[in-house]
């Protein structure tokens, strides 16, 4: 995972240590439903409350780990900088542009941990 921009031992290792064995997860989405950073949705008779905020149920080290490594290719990486911006212009606030960075980097690093493969910035 340090083949990544901006991702040394310390960044890698946080993810690494909060995932664990990564052959017990069948995709990404699994992880990041752990982390706690997906959506909680508030509902009651029938009606749905707006402004929906993330759950936080699950591993703060894991969730603290991939918001860090999107904030890692955020700043490292073209596509997921240009990213960002596209959500900030849309009118995104940052609580969820920092998720949605989360979420791709959760992808990208779950992908090289599964195929233990090096960061290839034309794939990703």
């Amino acid at each position: 995972m340090t083949t990544i921009p901006r991702v040394a031992v310390v960044r890698a290792s946080n993810y690494g240590g909060a995932v664990g064995d990564v052959t017990r997860f069948r995709n990404a989405a699994q992880i990041y439903r752990l982390s706690g950073l997906v959506p909680r949705l508030y509902e009651s008779a029938g009606k749905k409350r707006a402004g929906t905020h993330i759950s936080r149920e699950g591993k703060v080290e894991l969730r603290e780990a991939i918001i860090d490594l999107g904030k890692a290719l955020r700043q490292g990486h073209p596509d997921f900088a240009r990213y960002a911006a596209e959500l900030l212009s849309r009118g995104k606030h940052n609580g969820v542009v920092r998720c949605a960075l989360g979420q791709r980097a959760n992808r990208v690093a779950f992908a090289m941990m599964r195929d233990q493969q090096p960061f290839d910035p034309a794939r990703w």
